[in-house]
């Protein structure tokens, strides 16, 4: 007799755990679920500390860097913008362009960004040589590290081999109407 009133205590209990089971097995996450897919996202942007035009670390960059800052936008010509660039890493939430003559050089699409410790990322990246890379290209990932120590950023990348600097100084932050094309949160635009 006694294990009458204990029998439906018991159903009831199976009941909630298979019902908690089937809900866990609809594939619909649920808030402790959602809150730990939010903390484990990886950022593909780049910290606002690392962004800006950065300048070889040499006397070259600082007369650049001078001629950048003068610059006071689009209406200063395309050409003595180009030539104040060269040299430069113009770094955005989203890109790292390595700047060559006429805009050229090498386009790193961020798509990942590891913290290290709290002045290094590794970041992940699609390169893109003269041009920004295919968006459906799956080749063409380059892994480089980014660095900040007193104010000066180190930038190892296999992409740069034997190049003859690769510290950099913050000269000023990217002008929009001189370098635009990196300065839309996408970076990428629809190129059809």
């Amino acid at each position: 007799q006694r294990m009458k009133g204990w029998k439906p205590a018991c159903l009831l209990l199976a009941l909630v755990a298979a019902t908690t089971g089937c809900r866990a097995s609809t594939g619909e996450p649920n808030s402790n679920q959602v809150a730990a897919r939010k903390d484990s996202t990886v950022p593909a942007r780049l910290p606002d500390a690392l962004t800006g035009v950065w300048h070889p670390d040499d006397t070259q960059g600082a007369a650049s860097c001078r001629r950048y800052r003068t610059l006071s936008g689009a209406k200063e010509g395309h050409d003595e913008a180009v030539m104040a660039l060269v040299g430069s890493l113009v770094v955005t939430p989203h890109l790292i362009h390595v700047f060559a003559e006429y805009g050229e050089g090498d386009f790193h699409v961020v798509e990942r960004v590891d913290p290290e410790d709290g002045s290094t990322w590794r970041v992940d990246a699609r390169l893109g040589i003269d041009a920004l890379p295919d968006e459906r290209a799956s080749e063409d990932r380059v892994v480089s590290r980014l660095s900040l120590r007193d104010g000066k950023l180190r930038w190892e990348s296999p992409a740069r081999a034997g190049n003859a600097s690769s510290t950099y100084f913050r000269c000023d932050s990217v002008k929009p109407d001189i370098h635009p094309a990196t300065t839309d949160e996408k970076t990428t635009e629809d190129r059809s």
